[in-house]
């Protein structure tokens, strides 16, 4: 019996002529943070779309907390969904609402039955967790990029998800916001039990937020392992490349 909470085998997905994803296999195992590293337009993206059910392969299996995509009903979907985290690389916040809204906005879609003073126990509950309650009634514009991530990864965790997929979650930050986000991805698996995925291009992300990495390259993955054991002295090119782009000493 399969354990991992996400397990793909011989996935495949191209848009039009262009293939993106050539016979990819992955499993991420029961509370392990597993960082996805790959060049702009690797296809990064393109697979954690697919593992939320967003898209849809063109071949290949892909099974989510034993669930087959291949064969869930919609209904199902939106019930697997709820168990997913979906952290945008752009935070996704909507402007129109406050900070605390932004956090009320998934329980009130999906906990239809809890009270109004329940879903605002958890929003003060999450908002604390990643140090920004007392910011709960600006509206994201009076936000740093930074405070934006946060309150991105917070909207997520409010939902109490099993697995929780980040999409570039560096992107865009100063080396010393990089390292509180970083620091917070690492808390969240500890204190929620979650398992993740998290895309990035960033070797410094990868190494302080992952237990192992996967190197996406040319459609597929070219070697996973801990840190230390991708990028050693025996590493091909590609990856030796790939390293040495990101300054990492």
């Amino acid at each position: 019996m399969n354990m991992s909470v996400i397990y793909i085998k011989d996935l495949f997905k191209s848009f039009g002529t262009l293939d993106v994803l050539k016979g990819v296999e992955l499993n991420l195992e029961p509370k392990e943070n597993l960082a996805v590293l790959g060049k702009s337009g690797s296809g990064k993206s393109v697979l954690i779309k697919i593992i939320a059910g967003l898209i849809s392969p063109d071949k290949g299996h892909v099974e989510v907390l034993g669930k087959n995509l291949e064969h869930i009903s919609k209904k199902e979907l939106e019930q697997l969904r709820l168990k997913l985290g979906f952290c945008f690389q752009n935070s996704a916040l909507y402007d129109s609402m406050t900070i605390n809204e932004n956090i009320l906005f998934p329980l009130k879609y999906a906990l239809k039955t809890d009270t109004p003073a329940e879903m605002q126990k958890k929003a003060d509950q999450v908002l604390e967790a990643v140090g920004l309650l007392r910011s709960k009634n600006q509206m994201p514009s009076e936000l740093s990029g930074g405070q934006k991530k946060r309150i991105g990864i917070a909207r997520t965790v409010v939902m109490n998800p099993e697995i929780i997929l980040y999409d570039e979650p560096t992107s865009g930050l100063d080396p010393i916001t990089c390292v509180e986000v970083n620091e917070l991805i690492l808390r969240i698996k500890h204190e929620y039990d979650t398992s993740a995925i998290i895309i990035t291009h960033d070797l410094t992300c990868a190494k302080h937020t992952s237990d192992r990495i996967s190197v996406l390259l040319d459609g597929y993955f070219k070697k996973t392992g801990k840190f230390d054991e991708v990028f050693n002295e025996e590493a091909n090119n590609e990856i030796k490349e790939f390293y040495n782009y990101n300054f990492i000493k």
